[in-house]
């Protein structure tokens, strides 16, 4: 006969229900907000430069163009740009001279599509005899203003200006700079970009990077 007193009993086991406390949380939120605060602005300030970077490799293929231009005619091209005392500026925000750096140095309109048979444009020809492409750009660097096709930085800034030393002394003047600046630059060709007051772009400028 077995004995039952005997035999252990078999107990469920027992389970926990304790959750975090209402400490536990606040601390856990706390870091999180910590931590937020800290990579947030992080990361900002990297793609930050990183849309700098792009927009000064942009300013310089448009340096460049005019500079390959120049060694080939001996002189810049005529963009009708705003002359200031020896030094031409170009605004790329204005749409009529967009187009026309565009036709020169691109061989493009300005949305980007090619000219159809350059060689039958005598006005172009008149321009840029070899018909040569000195200047090539993304459709990304493109963007509508103004109901109208603008090349724009990596901030989508269209308001770009190319400032040409076009009496060739090697100086650009002060008065063709943007108002802040106090000194001539010893330079031929510069890019700079404004904000036009409102627009909260980053000013950026070729003589400062």
């Amino acid at each position: 006969m077995i004995n039952n007193s005997s035999v252990p009993l078999l107990r469920k086991p027992a389970y926990s229900k304790k959750g975090f406390t209402l400490i536990e949380i606040v601390t856990v939120v706390t870091i999180i907000v910590i931590l937020m605060g800290i990579l947030v602005p992080a990361i900002l300030s990297i793609q930050k430069k990183a849309k700098i970077a792009r927009s000064e490799v942009l300013f310089s293929r448009l340096i460049n163009s005019l500079i390959l231009y120049k060694k080939d005619y001996g002189f810049y091209p005529d963009v009708s740009g705003t002359e200031s005392g020896g030094d031409v500026v170009i605004d790329l925000n204005n749409s009529d001279q967009w187009k026309r750096f565009a036709e020169v140095l691109a061989l493009s309109l300005p949305d980007g599509s090619a000219i159809e048979n350059p060689e039958d444009n005598i006005e172009l020809k008149q321009s840029n005899p070899k018909l040569k492409r000195y200047f090539g750009f993304r459709l990304s660097e493109l963007e509508k203003v103004g109901g109208s096709d603008q090349l724009v930085d990596a901030f989508g800034n269209p308001h770009i200006f190319i400032v040409v030393d076009a009496d060739l002394d090697n100086r650009i003047r002060k008065e063709s700079l943007p108002g802040s600046e106090k000194r001539d630059l010893r330079q031929r060709i510069v890019v700079y970009t404004s904000d036009e007051g409102n627009d909260d772009f980053p000013e950026l400028r070729t003589w400062d990077s």
